[in-house]
């Protein structure tokens, strides 16, 4: 697959969001309950912002967050402003089976260009599965943002 990489300015965004550690495969199991805080009042594509991950095991510190006005009610889902960032951006169509190959050709061009990436980084789910349907896996689609280190 062929991968447009480009340099963005990602706008702060008000998010209801939930920490979860653990297997970054398994967040999806309570990743409902921000809906549910919200009554699914979204204003945007969901993502999850990975604190830290290990590449290996896949666990790591995530905050599950979702775009918008609403205030949550309960569940130990908060509410914040996400920071605007500068940022490389790929666009992976396609499984989450399949992603990692995005996440190859980031990495290629950051070492390229020498750009300095922070260990933050998001998965924005523009098209992925349903609450209810899981839907066809091939028409998935996640934009990848990593925040460039400023020096």
């Amino acid at each position: 697959m062929e991968y447009e990489v480009e340099i963005r300015e990602i706008e702060p965004i008000r998010v209801a969001f939930m920490k979860y550690r653990g297997i970054a495969m398994e967040a999806n199991k309570v990743f409902p309950n921000v809906f549910k805080s919200i009554r699914g009042k979204a204003d945007g594509a969901p993502f999850f912002n990975y604190i830290t991950m290990n590449p290996e095991t896949k666990f790591g510190d995530i905050e599950l967050c979702v775009p918008t006005a609403m205030t949550p009610s309960g569940n130990g889902i908060e509410v914040k402003e996400t920071p605007r960032v500068k940022a490389l951006c790929v666009t992976h169509n396609g499984s989450y089976e399949t992603m990692f190959q995005a996440y190859k050709e980031i990495d290629a061009y950051a070492r390229q260009k020498g750009i300095k990436l922070s260990s933050e980084f998001r998965e924005v789910f523009i098209k992925g599965p349903g609450m209810i349907f899981k839907g066809n896996p091939e028409k998935y689609i996640t934009e990848i943002i990593f925040a460039i280190e400023e020096n």
